[in-house]
């Protein structure tokens, strides 16, 4: 869904799934890589796949503004063979939001996102037609997983640092685990990593500024 504020992309995790087997690409805790161990991307099930982002309360994440990009590329041209792209939609589940009590922090906010119910065939198409490809196919290709959100800043205070942590769910994990902890997303973007460039904008829609 579209939104008529100004904002920026900032994708607060990425992973790869280069090979079929899921690593992190940076920042993961050793604890969590050990973990992934268990989680195949091309097997879990869409349904029971969960992500969740713990913000300060400056921040406004706008509906829609959080999403899933799944992309294959030819190893050796970096030609784009399939893309996907996936909106998630908020979880306002109690008993899911009771699952991360523990990470909760004054002065900050965790949201849930979870994929739609039309989109999970999508995402399902994605598995087979990886799960599909014989051994020679799989070796000439790599893919990832990349999830982003779009936020802005409700207040003109802007705080010193922007700390964002980020969290995966899946059937097969029993519960969440800690993607990203405590990232500084401005000093991210000041590097210019992830195709973003500067710091957060104000928020610029009335709804953004008072919503979370």
């Amino acid at each position: 869904m579209s939104t008529t504020f100004s904002s920026r992309s900032l994708h607060a995790v990425m992973l790869c799934l280069p090979l079929f087997l899921l690593a992190a690409c940076s920042h993961v805790p050793v604890a969590t890589m050990v973990k992934l161990a268990n989680f195949d991307l091309l097997k879990t099930n869409p349904a029971g796949l969960r992500v969740a982002v713990r913000y300060p309360a400056s921040i406004r994440i706008p509906e829609g503004g959080a999403r899933m990009m799944l992309t294959v590329k030819d190893k050796k041209t970096g030609k784009l063979v399939m893309e996907e792209k996936l909106a998630f939609v908020r979880v306002s589940s109690k008993a899911e939001r009771a699952e991360l009590s523990a990470e909760l922090q004054e002065g900050r906010r965790i949201a849930i996102y979870r994929l739609p119910d039309d989109r999970i065939p999508a995402f399902k198409a994605f598995q087979t037609y990886l799960l599909t490809m014989d051994k020679a196919e799989r070796d000439k290709i790599e893919g990832n997983m990349e999830v982003g959100v779009d936020g802005c800043l409700a207040f003109e205070h802007r705080p010193a640092r922007i700390l964002v942590s980020t969290y995966l769910k899946a059937d097969e994990l029993g519960g969440y685990i800690p993607l990203l902890r405590d990232v500084d997303l401005e000093e991210q973007m000041a590097d210019g990593k992830n195709g973003v460039d500067g710091g957060l904008p104000r928020c610029t829609d009335a709804r953004a500024a008072t919503e979370g």
